[in-house]
């Protein structure tokens, strides 16, 4: 009786241990890069999603591809499995008019095609919060933002030593092992930490729809397995100089090699294919505070360094081929307060993109400016006003003068409306420049304008926006040209989000774009509808599951008007699940299945996705 006891007591007391934060139980959440300094996200005008820590851990999901297609609602296409070729439409938009950040530090890759970024590579173990502001952003941010920002803040030093590892295996021999150690005193914090991702995969090139072979499972088609390895490495470095002076340094490193194949079908499966990445990130920092002053002076430098190995030609059985470039800024600003809750951010950079490979670079030399009031003008009702402007002075091309401006008026209690409109532009690729058509030599860059209006609360909200892009940068025949016309994105979103009893949370996100080139015919890839729902039952202080699925509607894979559209890549459902469970004030264990129905689709037609699969995993925290 007495061991029953004592076991009824132990059991007890694990059940109900100390209840952990989970995303519904959050305090309030602060924004960086709606404005370029820290607003708190119920005072941002512009459209902003957050994925959290929390919500990342609770989904167990690891990589940014992932996090944004699943949790931020955005649209997105991969070439086969973990870390291939991946493309995300904000709004319906090309993937790269989407500036990434990393604690503020540019991730585009200046070496690509069109400068996009490798959302495919990102790791996000040592990540606090994932920022999505949509809507033109090039009033703040520069080039490169004219569909909107997202930004990756990475975990800060806590007083005292804390660490944090992880430990994951599953399906297609997946293997993620990460570790983590921050100490923060009175005068210094550190951050270290690193991750490795390995999988054999599967082939990432598969019979194309309505060609033989389709629909078959991956083990029946005697196809080779495209592989995957990531390492990353991250630090952060702060010292108190005095109590409103600090020094920041930080590093990020991502080094990865893909398997891939360099065609989508059935005969686009090759064993040859492979692309090594050094991606390399650095900042340094001098920040002082004071009642009225936020200044920061940072300089910041991305590198790129891209080796790929395909099938070649005549004698030679393997052609290689090296891409090498980077990004470096400096920048001065000053976030000036002059009223209790009114600030004016002034600033400016110089930035410098170089492509090695190509022996092109340019430089830009900015000067911008973001004012913002919150004040009650109806009664107790916040009305919060934004207004950006930049200007980006080019060596290559036409300089570009861009702006933003924002309104949110609180009309009853939490009850908002809030309109934003901007201007964007993309500066043409160190790529487009060096293989631009004899006719077109002149490249300048993509315009955008973009509009949206929102109604809603912390709970439930609707947003409609259209988004337009002029000058777009296309391949034609030898080489890029701008194109006449412009491409309209227009559509609305739908989102949910609330907790009942504190105990059963539930979250939708819906989106519907319609898009047109500038001839009018419906760009490819993406989905007319998207809808993310997911819920979570907090069945014990301890212990949760969820369950997750994603509606992707109609889709072709090439522009075109019916019916000349390429395959239909579209109208599937896929479903997931996943537990959690604390084991000890420091021990978590979890299980995740994904594609429980073992539903067989393609984002992008002849490339595989993954099948049913189910991953194990343990977390340590101290």
């Amino acid at each position: 009786m007495k061991k029953t006891l004592s076991l009824s007591l132990l059991v007890a007391t694990i059940l109900t241990s100390a209840h952990a934060k989970n995303q519904f139980t959050l305090e309030t959440i602060n924004v960086v890069s709606a404005h370029g300094t820290s607003v708190a996200k119920k005072d941002v005008t512009d459209s902003v999603t957050i994925i959290t820590k929390e919500e990342l851990e609770e989904s167990r999901i690891t990589n940014l591809f992932e996090a944004l297609s699943k949790l931020g609602n955005i649209a997105g296409t991969q070439n086969g499995g973990l870390g291939q070729q991946s493309s995300m439409f904000v709004r319906g938009m090309n993937t790269h008019n989407v500036l990434i950040l990393i604690d503020g530090v540019r991730y585009n890759d200046v070496t690509g095609t069109a400068g996009a970024a490798q959302f495919d590579q990102i790791m996000l173990f040592n990540v606090e919060q994932i920022e999505v502001i949509k809507g033109a952003q090039s009033g703040v941010w520069g080039a490169d933002a004219s569909a909107g920002v997202i930004n990756i803040i990475t975990s800060k030093a806590k007083k005292g030593l804390h660490a944090a590892a992880k430990v994951e295996y599953g399906a297609y021999e997946t293997k993620t092992t990460a570790l983590q150690a921050s100490y923060g005193a009175e005068y210094f914090d550190i951050v270290l930490g690193g991750s490795v991702v390995s999988t054999d995969g599967f082939s990432a090139s598969e019979p194309a729809k309505d060609t033989l072979g389709y629909g078959k499972k991956q083990k029946d088609l005697a196809l080779e397995k495209d592989n995957y390895r990531n390492k990353s490495f991250n630090t952060k470095l702060g010292i108190n100089i005095t109590e409103n002076d600090r020094f920041e340094f930080g590093t990020q490193i991502i080094d990865s090699k893909v398997n891939f194949d360099s065609s989508g079908g059935a005969f686009g499966d090759s064993s040859i294919p492979n692309t090594e990445l050094k991606n390399r990130f650095y900042t340094a920092a001098y920040k002082h505070k004071d009642s009225i002053n936020d200044i920061n002076l940072q300089y910041s430098r991305s590198t790129f360094k891209r080796t790929t190995e395909l099938v070649g030609w005549g004698a030679n059985p393997i052609d290689t081929y090296n891409y090498q470039g980077s990004v470096q800024e400096v920048k001065l600003d000053d976030k000036i307060s002059y009223l209790e809750n009114s600030f004016l951010r002034v600033g400016a950079s110089y930035q410098k993109f170089d492509d090695k490979e190509n022996e092109k670079n340019y430089n830009a030399k900015s000067l911008f400016a973001t004012n913002y009031n919150k004040l009650n003008l109806v009664g107790e009702n916040a009305t919060i006003f934004t207004e950006s402007l930049r200007f980006d002075r080019y060596s290559e091309f036409k300089n570009a003068l861009t702006g933003k401006l924002g309104l949110k008026q609180f009309v009853h209690n939490d009850i908002y409306v809030a309109i934003n409109g901007g201007t964007g532009y993309n500066a043409p690729s160190l790529y487009q420049l060096s293989n631009r058509d004899i006719s077109s030599a002149n490249l300048k860059p993509e315009k955008s304008r973009t509009f949206d209006i929102t109604l809603g609360n912390d709970v439930v909200w609707a947003t409609a926006f259209r988004n337009e892009v002029r000058d777009a940068i296309d391949w034609v025949g030898s080489g890029y040209v701008q194109m006449d016309g412009k491409q309209i994105f227009k559509g609305f979103e739908l989102g949910y989000k609330d907790i009942f009893f504190n105990q059963v949370g539930l979250e939708g996100l819906y989106t519907y774009v319609d898009t047109k080139d500038q001839n009018g015919k419906t760009l490819p890839r993406r989905p007319k509808q998207q809808l993310d729902a997911k819920a979570i039952w907090y069945i014990m202080d301890n212990f949760d599951i969820g369950a997750n699925a994603q509606y992707i509607g109609k889709r072709h894979d090439v522009k075109g008007y019916p019916p000349v559209q390429g395959a239909q890549t579209g109208r599937y459902i896929v479903a997931g699940a996943v537990a959690n469970y604390k084991a000890h004030e420091y021990i978590s264990i979890y299980a995740k299945a994904d594609n429980l129905t073992n539903k067989h689709y393609q984002t992008v037609d002849g490339y595989a996705t993954a099948g049913r699969s189910f991953y194990v995993g343990m977390t340590a925290k101290y």
